[in-house]
Formats: structure tokens, sequence, C-alpha cells
């Protein structure tokens, strides 16, 4: 299958399945009743140009749409669903899509061309110390180590006024420095933000440790801090976006998703069942809200034991589990 091909196949999961009243207008725009609502004035509205496809409903706000990358969207496959597309047709094209990732990335021959994110790299503020390097007494160097996160990564400590309070997690890619997270060590509140990013779109903390790596698997989770309690990888959020995917299927390893054990986590469950990667569903005790606390609560050897042990790629008991949350 070459990439013009693959490319026809996303777009054919709409265009062959569009109502028969379906109209056209002059500018190529093909109008319908949303499927998604009880549209009944063809309010839908659905455009094909080159390798792009949009949909978008002026009647219920629903839209969608697809251009060269790996990643079938959620919302994209529940629109070809309404439409008519069958189970094994979506299916069949989402692996297609991961499959070809590398063709995708480096094919030159028409008006796309899908790449791989890349990160520039950026200057630390001034006055920066590592957290290992305060007093011992010092309020950031107490949280880091009543998170049981000293020793296990560099940790940064910035005295600029808006990052006083605050344990930073640098961000690096490929040995330099592309950004930082700052968590504030007292509880959130309306005036201070929990967290302060330098964040790069596409960037996945630590995934290029696992580049060269001869282990066999990667844990994703959320946030930087479970990622760091397990030596795994983390999205930072509760939903993985195109670039961030295709870094981590480049790394060729079998993937089990950790998320956060709430409501937010639901996304990034189902998100993760329908990339095929697998779900871990770990037993822990109720106050366990994701893998920093299963380590301090367990251990990491057997947090990371009882994530691989309870992990399952079966998506419909993947839709279970995330309804029970």
């Amino acid at each position: 299958m070459d990439i013009d091909f693959l490319v026809e196949s996303v777009h054919r999961l709409l265009l062959d399945n569009l109502p028969v009243r379906t109209g056209k207008t002059p500018s190529g725009w093909h109008t319908m009743n949303c499927p998604m609502c009880s549209d009944k004035r063809k309010r839908g509205g659905l455009i094909s140009t080159g390798a792009k496809i949009s949909y978008n409903c002026f009647n219920c706000g629903f839209t969608t749409g697809w251009e060269p990358n790996p990643i079938l969207g959620k919302k994209y496959k529940d629109l070809a669903t309404r439409l008519g597309a069958t189970e094994e047709d979506i299916h069949k094209v989402t692996i297609e899509l991961l499959k070809y990732t590398e063709q995708l990335e480096t094919e030159n021959t028409s008006d796309y061309v899908y790449s791989l994110a890349k990160f520039k790299t950026v200057e630390l503020p001034n006055n920066v110390a590592t957290v290992d390097a305060l007093q011992e007494d010092h309020p950031v160097k107490q949280y880091a180590k009543q998170r049981g996160l000293l020793g296990l990564y560099p940790l940064l400590y910035f005295e600029d006024k808006l990052y006083k309070q605050r344990l930073v997690v640098p961000f690096t890619y490929n040995g330099e420095l592309v950004g930082w997270t700052a968590r504030h060590i007292a509880p959130p509140n309306k005036t201070t933000p929990k967290y302060l990013h330098s964040m790069q779109p596409g960037y996945v903390f630590n995934v290029d440790k696992f580049a060269d790596s001869e282990r066999e698997i990667v844990i994703v989770t959320e946030g930087v801090f479970d990622a760091i309690m397990i030596d795994g990888i983390a999205i930072q959020g509760n939903s993985v976006g195109p670039e961030q995917a295709h870094l981590i299927e480049k790394l060729g390893k079998r993937i089990i998703v950790c998320p956060d054990r709430d409501k937010a986590g639901i996304d990034l469950m189902l998100q993760a069942a329908e990339l095929g990667w697998e779900v871990s569903f770990p037993p822990w005790h109720a106050d366990c809200k994701d893998a920093a606390d299963a380590v301090n609560m367990y251990g990491r050897l057997a947090t990371v034991g009882s994530i691989i042990k309870h992990a399952t790629n079966n998506k419909l008991k993947i839709e279970v589990k995330a309804k029970m949350l």
C-alpha cells in the first residue's frame, strides 16, 4: 500500500458512506443532515482537499478531520461509524496507518509530508540550583524527599521569583534541554497554578532514554513524577497527541499505559485502546491515585510488576473498566 492509497483509504471511510441525499456546493463541500445530532437541515459539511479531509456541523458544533499523521482520532472514527463504515474497515485503516508511519514520515512525492516533531533547545533561567545541593531544610528539597524523588532524576530549583516554592523537572531530548515543568509544592489555589510548563508540542518526557535501550517494555504515564518513580515516560496530560504517539511507536517496544485512577484518565484509556496499546488496571489500594502513590506504598519493583501483570489490550475489557471509574 503506497502513501496515496493510504490517504485515500482514510478519506473513503467517510466519502464512501455519505447519505444518499447528500448535496454538494460549488466550493466542494458535501452537505448532509449531521449524523451526530438531530439535524434535519443539512448543516453537516464534509470537504476533502488534497490529503486533508474536514467535517463540521453548524448545528451541534461537532468537528473532526484528518491530515497525514499516524493517528485516526476517536471523533473521526465515531463519525465514520455513524455514517455506516464497518468496525472491520475502521480497524484495518487504523492498523495500516500505524504500520506505515515510517513512510508517512519520509514520503516527499506529494503535497504532504509528515515529520517527527523537532524540539528547539532552550536556556535555563539565571540562578539555577540542583535540588540535591539545597540545604536539607529547604522546603523544595523536603518536598522532593517526601515524594520519594531525590536521587531518581536531576531535579532543579530556580531562584527566580516566579518559580519560588516550585520543584523543577527539566525536559531533555537527545541530551539537550528542551523545556521544563515546575510543580508548586503547596496545594493549588485560584491565584497559584499547580504547574508552570515550558513544553514544546509533541514532546514525551524521558522518551529518548528508551531509544537505544534493550528493555522490551515502556510504561506510559500522565505525569512526570509517575514516570520518574517507575522509570517510564510521560505525555503530560490525559490525551496523547499524534506526534507523541509516533515518538512512542517508533521505540518498537511493548507499550503499556498506566493512567491516573480518576475520571480524567478515561480519555487516555480509550485512546490507548484505539491505538492498540495495552492499558493496566492494577488492584492498588484506593488511596493510590497514580503510579507515584503506588511506589510510595508498595515500592518500585512491586508497582512496576503489578502494572505489567495487570495490563490488557482487550478493547472491550478496557472500555468496561473505564466505565467503572
